[in-house]
């Protein structure tokens, strides 16, 4: 009785060994480099920018009106994301600069309407803000007009760097 069970056993062994051996092989998938088309829409704006110049404008007409000096903001866009650094000069640390405010996500570019929706950001209330600005570069510089949320209308030109 033993007998035939491990003869039983040996013969399911070689009948599943030459049945594994003779399955034809799969042809090698080689590495192929996906090509991505280039977009139609205008890439000018991918980068990292900094902040020379910024008009406020508040709905009783006041203005305020800064440049780089005073104010240190850092935008990275990507062709989907973007972020937003804010760093201010901390007196008590002999001016030290430190980052005070940062936010990221996606946002949005069609005809040259720009529209950030944050995913996240070092203030609270940021996932209700509605920013939505008119974007255009011209000679080099990436200029922006529009509101952050309120009635202000932020009005910025930036210059690209590199970090």
């Amino acid at each position: 009785m033993k007998r035939k069970l491990l003869i039983i056993i040996l013969l399911s062994m070689l009948i599943g060994a030459n049945s594994f051996a003779q399955t034809p092989k799969k042809p090698k998938q080689t590495k192929t480099k996906v090509q991505r088309k280039a977009s139609s829409q205008n890439t000018a704006h991918i980068g990292t920018w900094k902040l020379i110049w910024q008009k406020i404008t508040y709905e009783n007409g006041q203005m305020i009106i800064s440049d780089s000096t005073s104010v240190f903001l850092r935008k990275i866009l990507t062709p989907t994301n973007f972020v937003a650094i804010v760093e201010k000069k901390i007196p008590e640390l002999n001016n030290k600069k430190i980052v005070t405010v940062a936010s990221g996500g996606t946002y949005t570019l069609q005809d040259g309407n720009y529209q950030e929706f944050a995913k996240y950001a070092a203030f609270d209330g940021f996932e209700k803000m509605k920013v939505n600005y008119k974007l255009t570069i011209k000679d080099g510089k990436l200029h922006t007009i529009g509101t952050i949320g309120g009635s202000e209308i932020y009005e910025e030109l930036f210059e690209r760097v590199d970090w």
